[in-house]
C-alpha cells in the first residue's frame, strides 16, 4: 500500500471515531456522558441496561470487569444526579465493532432509547482477536420507565 493511501485511511478512521464519540452521547440534546468505553470485557453476550442505584452499578461493573487483566477503573456517578446507560455487544470474532446510543429521549411518559452497532467492513483491517465492545454512559437521572429499543446494526463500507 501507498503512503497517501494509509493516511487518508487513518485520517478517515480519525473523522469516524470522533462522530461515532459525539453520536454516543446522544447528539449532545440528551445531556449523556461517556463514563467508558472499550473493547473488552467479561460480558460475554449482548446485554443492554438502565442502571439507578450505586449497588446496581457496582453489580455490573463486577459482571463486566471484576479480575480482569487490564480493567478501566470504574468511574464515579452521582446517583442522586444521574443514572447510567450501559451497552454491551458480547463477543465478536475481530475488533473494529463500535457502539452508539443515536437516540435518548426523555420528553415523553418514557425515556425512548435507540442504539447502534457499527460492524467493520468488509477486507477492513481490524484487530484480528475476539473483542466485546461496550459503552456505558451516564445520563441526568429520572424516575421515568426506560425503553431500550432492539439495536439496529449497520456495517462500515468494504476497504480495498
Amino acid at each position: 500500500m501507498n503512503r497517501n493511501y494509509l493516511h487518508t485511511l487513518m485520517l478517515a478512521c480519525a473523522a469516524t471515531l470522533l462522530v461515532a464519540g459525539c453520536a454516543s452521547m446522544g447528539g449532545g440534546n440528551s445531556g449523556a456522558t461517556v463514563v467508558a468505553s472499550g473493547d473488552h470485557s467479561l460480558i460475554k453476550d449482548q446485554e443492554y441496561k438502565d442502571i439507578h442505584t450505586q449497588a446496581d452499578f457496582d453489580a455490573l461493573w463486577d459482571k463486566a470487569f471484576k479480575g480482569m487483566s487490564g480493567a478501566p477503573d470504574k468511574p464515579q456517578v452521582d446517583f442522586s444526579k444521574q443514572m447510567v446507560l450501559a451497552a454491551f455487544i458480547g463477543d465478536q470474532n475481530t475488533g473494529g465493532y463500535t457502539i452508539r446510543f443515536t437516540k435518548i429521549d426523555s420528553t415523553g411518559p418514557t425515556i425512548d432509547v435507540s442504539i447502534l452497532v457499527t460492524q467493520p467492513g468488509q477486507n477492513c483491517r481490524v484487530p484480528q482477536r475476539l473483542s466485546d465492545t461496550y459503552l456505558i454512559v451516564a445520563i441526568p437521572a429520572s424516575s421515568k420507565p426506560v425503553n431500550i429499543n432492539n439495536p439496529q446494526s449497520e456495517r462500515m463500507p468494504a476497504c480495498g
